[in-house]
């Protein structure tokens, strides 16, 4: 890029399937808006592109554009969809979100899938999602061949991959200079597809070999949006070297380390403002790091007796998970019988793959009182969930980098994690020889050593004085975007508008 571009605004085009507040079905959403508004905060002018689901919510002082975009998904003449637009506005300063409206495609009560299953056309509806994007920044900020990009677009993983392969492949030179950023949320991930959906959604057929889409005789979106994109990042640090290797690379590994040069992991945030003891009215009691054992306390009674659990006194386990094989909460349940031995208390929450939501419910049965199961996906009752509990487990078997953790050192519950991924980057393992440390690692991922860091820090637990400090120091870390947003604009945005 050229150096006429250093007087212009810093824009970003974020597309992505889900948007915290708007429509979520996990850390996806959460990371979007977080990282889009401590960009705004640092004067970067972003627009979030996302459906307009069923299940949105659409915010009051939205407003509908009175005119429409077009989003070309196929070759053919009527393969042109017209896409509404809502646009609201979140925080201050203010992040734009626009809502991309086709009733038929986006307009179900479901994000993926509803209770039926997943939804057999989603390729075409994120297909959609990312040209009606494009549209969406030549209307606001246009591309011209006589200027150089004046924004970047930032494709949020397989589902807006087309974004990047589309702006690069399809839309003239003026757009093939529009830098772009992909970020891998989850590598298991990737938008595999038959090689007929080439035509169907409108890619060139030049574009499925082995160096671009190709991949083992199918299409795979996320792997060309790597070919294609600029820069790809990761969502911390020892993900973006755990996915170069075979046991983390879903079959991508080696192409990934062919492009290592462009990848960069910068570990995600929360919203420290949307997340924390002291403002949380879903809690029976607010406080802080100077009234956090009163505080903590009260929260804990409360999920007691909400849980149907006994003796408030005792150490409290906490999980609150996806149940997925990802995210290991079978390793965890191994732990149960001898946690309860030792006087624990254990809370699992969680929805997912049925035979794990049916070992919950098992635990539950084996030990009433003591280990209590609630089958929910419940923002409010996670939150309850981090101020009630000592002790909060992460038992994953890989972790891009998981924001759970972070809740719950935002509120004073003790991460007790596997030495993977951004968990590694986002716990230091308890020193109290020298009073450092906020939370336990376990030392391989397995029942047995996860076991082994439980007992360490029920052993805390029963130091008065060694567990306060700990809290205070989990509570006092910095979890916030803004470090990681400026790493954006400083590492990635910046040096790829030539700023």
């Amino acid at each position: 890029m050229i150096g006429e571009a250093v007087d212009r605004p810093l824009r970003v085009l974020m597309v992505s399937a889900e948007v915290e507040s708007f429509a979520r079905t996990g850390g996806l959403g959460d990371v979007v808006l977080g990282l889009s508004r401590a960009l705004a905060a640092i004067g970067v002018e972003t627009v979030i592109a996302t459906p307009l689901y069923g299940v949105t919510h659409v915010p009051n002082g939205a407003v509908r554009w009175t005119d429409t975009l077009h989003a070309r998904t196929g070759w053919g003449r009527d393969d042109v969809r017209e896409l509404g637009v809502i646009e609201a506005t979140v925080g201050n300063p203010a992040v734009r979100v626009c809502l991309l409206e086709h009733g038929e495609l986006f307009g179900r009560q479901g994000i993926y899938g509803d209770f039926a299953g997943t939804f057999g056309d989603n390729e075409l509806r994120y297909a959609t999602l990312c040209r009606g994007a494009l549209a969406l920044a030549q209307r606001l900020w246009g591309v011209d061949d006589d200027q150089p990009p004046s924004f970047v677009i930032h494709a949020h993983d397989w589902h807006a991959a087309l974004a990047v392969i589309t702006a690069r492949l399809t839309m003239g030179e003026a757009w093939r200079r529009v830098p772009s950023v992909l970020t891998i949320h989850n590598l298991a991930y990737q938008g595999m597809l038959g090689p007929e959906a080439l035509d169907r959604l409108a890619i060139p057929r030049d574009a499925f070999n082995a160096g671009c889409l190709e991949h083992g005789g199918a299409v795979n979106l996320l792997k060309g949006a790597i070919a294609l994109s600029n820069r790809v990042t990761t969502v911390s640090p020892t993900y973006a070297r755990e996915i170069l290797r075979p046991e983390n690379g879903f079959g991508l590994d080696p192409f990934l380390r062919a492009h290592h040069r462009k990848l960069r992991g910068i570990v995600n945030g929360i919203d420290a403002d949307h997340f924390g003891p002291a403002s949380d009215g879903t809690l029976v009691r607010r406080y802080g790091t100077e009234d956090a054992a009163a505080g903590k306390r009260a929260c804990k009674e409360a999920l007691f007796a909400d849980s149907g659990l006994n003796d408030p006194d005792a150490p409290l386990v906490a999980s609150v998970s996806r149940l997925t094989a990802q995210k290991g909460i079978e390793i965890f349940l191994d732990t149960v019988p001898a946690l309860v031995a030792r006087g624990a208390r254990v809370l699992l929450v969680g929805t997912g793959e049925a035979r794990l939501e049916r070992a919950l419910r098992d635990a539950q049965n084996r030990f009433p009182g003591r280990v209590s199961a609630r089958i929910a996906f419940d923002e409010n009752l996670a939150r309850r969930v981090y101020a009630g509990s000592d002790f909060f487990v992460v038992p994953s078997r890989y972790e891009p980098c998981g924001l759970t953790q972070l809740y719950a050192m935002r509120y004073g519950s003790i991460p007790v994690v596997t030495n993977v991924g951004g968990l590694h980057d986002t716990v230091l393992p308890f020193d109290g020889l020298h009073d450092r440390g906020t939370g336990f690692v376990s030392a391989a991922v397995d029942s047995t050593a996860l076991l082994v860091a439980l007992e360490d820090a029920l052993n805390v637990y029963r130091d008065a004085d060694a567990h306060a400090k700990l809290v205070g120091r989990a509570m006092a870390r910095d979890s916030s975007w803004k470090r990681s947003a400026q790493a954006y604009v400083d590492e990635i945005y910046d040096p790829l508008l030539g700023r």
